[in-house]
């Protein structure tokens, strides 16, 4: 059997038969979790991407390329930087040992592959355009002859590969209104090719194929050897596979055919090109061949076919049997098509659809085989192992070859080729950087780059660098955010946590080979720790400072800037502390009892009464203290161990003093923030704030978050926010500014609805509702920055990481954390 591929330019494929195919990766699309609505309007833009060809041939690919594990980890180290690269490098090439010993050393990675044959377009007819196809033809001509006698070297005339460029790029223009796509190259091809020749083990990012050439003034001379390389391999056709041998490996492949459609595919729900990914542990390769056949053509075909059926039931009645139902539901099953024909001007399709499975063994190739035949018939499609056709079959996954037989070819609409799902997908995350987990559903790797998002990568949905956990007690929200920060400052960056319950005090003990990196501020109601939250001690600069005073004495005593009276009064007093030597909380209440108006004397007696009220010391200074919280290690937690956050249902004026006084530190910490996220630019931050609700709640608390996030993204720092529920984060603004999502289990449907609405999905469609519902601890609905939805398992693998990270008492040790 011949090679079809005569020669390869860019992502043009040109055959022996003088046909030329462009063929375009297509970048898989988010399928997971998509209304019955949404999949439609997918499946109305493949349908219209099959219809706008009218004429010619398409060949799908679906291709199970493989990705190392080890290979993409070390790309992973290669994203290291800082100061922490050797114990960051420890923990990489720890999980590529766990994960090699787990899964293996490999990971089956689908990639969607789209051919359209090229036809030129019909142009004017003159003396120069005669001449310029005379020319060609004798180039062509003496071209086939060089190839016939010479034998080793393929001529390829430039002027003809630059009439096809120009109608593959014209294509190009139109299917990416539709779909993401990346045009091909030979690398690509030479993977392909190698890959159906028995090659397995191959990263294919890393994957390389030398093809040199040979340019001059008119045309291109190659190799045919060079051609054909990726083809080296000894090939045994049996009965019903083929053995083949790529250097020293042996692999047992054979193909099945679909034969026939028993029953009627329901969309949503046939499709199988992105079923077959959560099926199968294994990887599996589908080609489908498609040849359009215009409209009159099809139907001519019908009718012809109508007329035999009408034959057939007219001879039933003659010799008085009664027509078979197989007959008359043909017949219904015409009448329709027709109809449908000719009222939509729609061509039809005639198929060859194309499964290719591998075994390392006889065995293991007949149980995946079985495997394969099952589902599909659970499909209502039947497929067959043909006796004695697997080379041709094989020969059908070759990029522009021709379809081996009539046998098992199917006339189908484009309806049914847009229903397969083809470039669905349930992939998740990046191709390398920190591994988090594995996706649930297909048990691929998951792995985060949490800076990249403000990169403005082609193809993301967003290019905020903030994230949200949401998720009731108990599911595993808190362990999972102190994993990715973790793992994030590992890989260069740095981190400011507010935690406002103190569950991190261990970790300088749990980490001790990174302790001089952890800073834990442990704000207490001691008197060494007054004054340590001032406005005026915490923050730089006089004019934040004389801010964030206004709005903490604000929120304190409850004093509206609508105010006309009391609000001016005590903005006054502020500002002439701001402008005073040493400035602090307390010379405040000095300056407003100077003031000594009756509205005066009543604010400064407001504010004396929180000085000396249990943890307060910590906001009240005479501005003598040192500023001591200092920003200067990895990791930086500022813990207040006697912090009341108020319920999340509570309306401000329900706050008892010590709810008011906690959600005042949260606010003023909060603000120093933004100081945080405004050192070093080149570094990736993130602040972490934990129990956000409580201070999202508070008018004062929504101004400064939505602050940090949108300055966040200009300045490479991410507010990664850990909550309860989606409608703690306030508005639409807010929302809009998260990059990734993480979603734990919930039982509330209100809450369930809210998080599916966040996330962009369907909130009354009952499968998310219960799938969200049934997480397992652990496990969250994740959504990446490329709109990607599917249930992610954080995977830990070390035991130090499980006990630092832990937040649950001892008493109640249950898989997961909160």
């Amino acid at each position: 059997m011949k090679f079809p591929i005569k020669y390869i330019e860019n992502n043009l494929v040109f055959n022996k038969d003088g046909e030329c195919f462009a063929y375009y990766e297509l970048v898989p699309y988010n399928y997971s979790f998509l209304s019955p609505e949404q999949k439609q309007q997918v499946h109305e833009n493949f349908r219209q991407l099959i219809s706008q060809n009218r004429d010619g041939k398409i060949h799908l690919l679906q291709l199970a390329t493989e990705a190392s594990v080890r290979d993409t980890l070390q790309r992973s180290k290669d994203l290291v930087k800082g100061s922490l690269k050797e114990i960051a490098a420890t923990h990489i090439d720890g999980q590529a040992e766990a994960l090699t010993e787990t899964i293996g050393d490999n990971q089956v990675d689908y990639r969607f592959y789209i051919g359209f044959k090229l036809l030129l377009n019909d142009k004017e007819v003159t003396a120069k355009s005669i001449w310029k196809d005379i020319s060609l033809g004798f180039q062509d001509f003496f071209n086939e002859f060089n190839e016939k006698f010479t034998g080793d070297f393929m001529h390829m005339n430039n002027a003809e590969v630059e009439r096809f460029t120009k109608v593959a790029q014209f294509l190009a223009d139109k299917v990416g209104r539709r779909f993401k796509i990346r045009p091909l190259n030979k690398n690509d091809f030479g993977y392909l090719l190698e890959h159906i020749h028995g090659m397995s083990g191959q990263d294919y990012e890393d994957y390389h194929f030398h093809l040199p050439r040979q340019e001059n003034e008119h045309d291109t001379v190659i190799k045919k050897y060079d051609l054909i390389k990726p083809t080296r391999s000894l090939i045994e056709q049996k009965q019903r596979y083929l053995k083949i041998t790529h250097g020293l490996t042996d692999s047992y492949v054979t193909y099945l055919a679909l034969s026939d459609i028993v029953g009627e595919l329901d969309f949503p729900g046939s499709e199988i090109f992105y079923f077959q990914q959560q099926q199968f542990n294994f990887p599996v390769d589908t080609s489908l061949n498609v040849e359009i056949v215009t409209n009159k053509k099809a139907l001519t075909k019908v009718r012809n076919k109508k007329k035999e059926l009408k034959d057939l039931d007219n001879h039933a009645y003659e010799s008085n049997n009664e027509t078979t139902r197989g007959v008359a539901d043909a017949l219904d099953s015409v009448d329709e098509l027709e109809a449908t024909l000719d009222q939509t001007k729609d061509a039809m399709y005639k198929i060859s659809y194309v499964i290719r499975v591998s075994g390392r063994s006889l065995d293991e190739l007949k149980k995946r085989s079985d495997q394969i035949l099952d589902f599909y018939d659970s499909m209502n499609i039947k497929l067959v192992r043909p006796f004695g056709d697997m080379l041709g079959l094989h020969s059908e996954f070759i990029p522009a070859s021709k379809r081996y037989m009539n046998d098992y070819i199917q006339y189908v609409t484009n309806d049914f080729i847009a229903s397969l799902g083809f470039g669905a997908t349930q992939a998740l995350g990046e191709k390398e950087g920190i591994y988090v987990g594995y996706n649930v559903d297909t048990g691929r790797n998951v792995y985060i780059k949490p800076d990249i998002a403000a990169q403005g990568l082609k193809g993301t949905v967003t290019n905020a660098l903030s994230a949200a956990f949401l998720g009731s007690l108990g599911g595993g929200k808190s362990f999972s955010n102190n994993l990715l920060v973790y793992y994030a400052v590992l890989y260069g960056a740095q981190a400011l946590i507010l935690d406002p319950k103190s569950e991190r005090t261990n970790w300088a003990k749990d980490l001790d080979f990174m302790q001089d990196d952890i800073n834990i501020v442990n704000l207490t109601s001691e008197e060494l720790n007054r004054g340590l939250l001032d406005p005026y001690i915490i923050l730089s600069n006089p004019k934040d400072s004389e801010s964030l005073a206004v709005d903490t004495l604000t929120f304190l005593t409850g004093i509206s800037s609508r105010d006309a009276e009391r609000f001016p009064t005590l903005r006054k007093a502020i500002r002439n502390v701001t402008q005073g030597p040493q400035p602090g909380l307390l010379k405040v209440i000095d300056e407003l009892r100077r003031e000594n108006t009756p509205i005066s004397m009543n604010i400064a007696d407001h504010i004396e009464s929180f000085t000396d009220y249990d943890f307060a010391a910590l906001l009240f200074s005479d501005g003598t203290a040192r500023r001591s919280i200092a920003l200067d290690r990895k990791i930086n937690i500022i813990q207040i161990a006697d912090l009341v956050l108020p319920d999340a249902d509570k309306t401000q004026d329900e706050y008892i003093t010590v709810e008011m006084l906690s959600v005042a530190m949260l606010m003023i910490i909060s603000t120093f923030a933004i100081d945080f996220i405004h050192s070093d630019r080149s570094m990736f931050k993130i602040v972490d704030l934990d129990e956000a609700w409580a201070f999202l709640n508070v008018s004062q608390g929504k101004t400064l978050s939505m602050k940090l996030i949108r300055e966040g993204r200009s300045m490479n720092a991410g507010v990664y926010l850990v909550t309860q529920n989606a409608n703690d984060l306030l508005d639409e603004k807010m929302k809009n500014n998260i990059g990734m999502k993480f979603a734990f289990r919930s039982t509330d449907i209100t809450e369930i609805k809210n998080t599916l609405q966040f996330f962009g999905l369907d909130a009354e469609d009952e499968g998310n509702q219960q799938r969200l519902r049934s997480l397992d601890n652990g496990e969250c609905l994740f959504q990446d920055i490329w709109g990607h939805v599917g249930v992610l398992h954080f995977d830990y693998i070390f035991e130090h990481l499980y006990h630092a990270f832990d937040t649950r008492p001892p008493q109640a040790q249950v898989s997961g954390g909160d």
